[in-house]
């Protein structure tokens, strides 16, 4: 288990860097949310796990890790956002890209920066239920993280998503589902902008 001192500290270095900060600090505090330390591959910044915990890799952190580190705070925000998403949206690619996306603005909004081409364009990719986007951010992921970043073995949806599609071939649209180009909505199909009952 990580240091008292050192998790309260880091905890009150958060919740100073604005609202998201602060919100992750909430989360934290209110869902007793346990913060460790372990060695894990090199590609690897965190681990969040079930029951609440978060553990920072051992090769990039430690008790002596400097407090003000962009990086350690954004990887926080990134992990506490899996926990509120739950299990089946973290283990997805659209999970991970969301948690992404969510991590690297804020760690934009504590220390302004510019990433690699990849990593900008990963980080303005929208986030939907679009396969080959979802397959294109896979891709950037890895490049980004390497190819110890096992991207590639989760589902593009939340497993639940993953499963329908697989049964019926129908993409899902935030919201909506998609099949040969026609849309399905409540009940009512789309084809060509003309709604059928």
């Amino acid at each position: 288990m990580a240091n008292q001192a050192w998790e309260s500290a880091v905890l009150r270095k958060l919740a100073e860097k604005g609202d998201l900060g602060k919100e992750s600090v909430d989360y934290i505090l209110q869902h007793n949310v346990k913060l460790n330390f372990k060695k894990y591959s090199e590609s690897t910044g965190a681990r969040w796990f079930l029951f609440n915990h978060i553990t920072l890799n051992t090769r990039h952190y430690s008790t002596d890790t400097d407090l003000d580190d962009p990086k350690l705070l954004s990887l926080l925000v990134h992990e506490v956002h899996h926990l509120k998403q739950g299990t089946s949206i973290a283990f997805s690619v659209y999970g991970e890209l969301d948690a992404w996306q969510v991590e690297h603005s804020f760690y934009k909004e504590i220390h302004p920066r510019k990433f690699s081409p990849a990593f900008e364009e990963l980080l303005a990719l929208p986030l939907n239920y679009n396969r080959e986007n979802l397959r294109h951010a896979a891709k950037l992921m890895q490049d980004v993280a390497g190819k110890g970043y096992r991207i590639d073995l989760y589902p593009l949806y939340p497993i639940l998503d993953e499963i329908k599609f697989q049964l019926t071939r129908r993409e899902k649209n935030n919201g909506r589902e998609k099949n040969n180009g026609r849309e399905k909505n409540n009940g009512r199909e789309k084809n060509n902008g003309r709604e059928k009952k």
